[in-house]
């Protein structure tokens, strides 16, 4: 009696944590590609703001007349956007700080449907790590600037 009393009491327990959950269908969010930048300085590390471009790209669903590719960078708090009919979007000249700096990227369809929203960090790296294609080309010291992404936001 006492094993039917515990499987009933786990049953019961598990169905009222399945229905305290929250379930999302989250849509795809967009993913940075790297990012560019115009005109390396001598060092990256030598000037505490930076202008950079990201390239991205669109998730399956939101390319289209219309869409528009958002930008924020909660550091510096500048906003950016474009729009893109493509499923490939470049957003120039965002400043950012090297030692803090958050990049949030979302897509808004040209119908209003909007992307999730995704999270990256711009990191400055050296060495056999610029030879990824998320990072920057790197300045005359061999440093890069590249993008690693964030899953619980920065």
């Amino acid at each position: 009696m006492n094993r039917r009393f515990t499987s009933t009491a786990l049953s019961i327990g598990l169905v009222a944590l399945a229905g305290c959950r929250d379930y999302e269908f989250l849509s795809p969010a967009p993913t940075l590609r790297g990012i560019t930048i115009p005109l390396p300085p001598p060092s990256f590390a030598d000037d505490l703001l930076i202008s950079i471009d990201l390239e991205g790209t669109v998730p399956m669903g939101f390319e289209g007349p219309g869409t528009q590719a958002f930008v924020y960078e909660k550091g510096t708090q500048r906003g950016y956007f474009v729009f893109t009919d493509t499923n490939e979007y470049t957003v120039y000249d965002v400043i950012l700080d090297l030692d803090d700096n958050c990049i949030e990227t979302w897509v808004v369809a040209g119908e209003g449907d909007e992307s999730t929203r995704v999270d990256y960090k711009a990191v400055l790296l050296e060495g056999e790590a610029c030879a990824d294609p998320s990072c920057s080309a790197p300045d005359q010291l061999g440093a890069c600037v590249c993008l690693e992404k964030w899953s619980a936001g920065c």
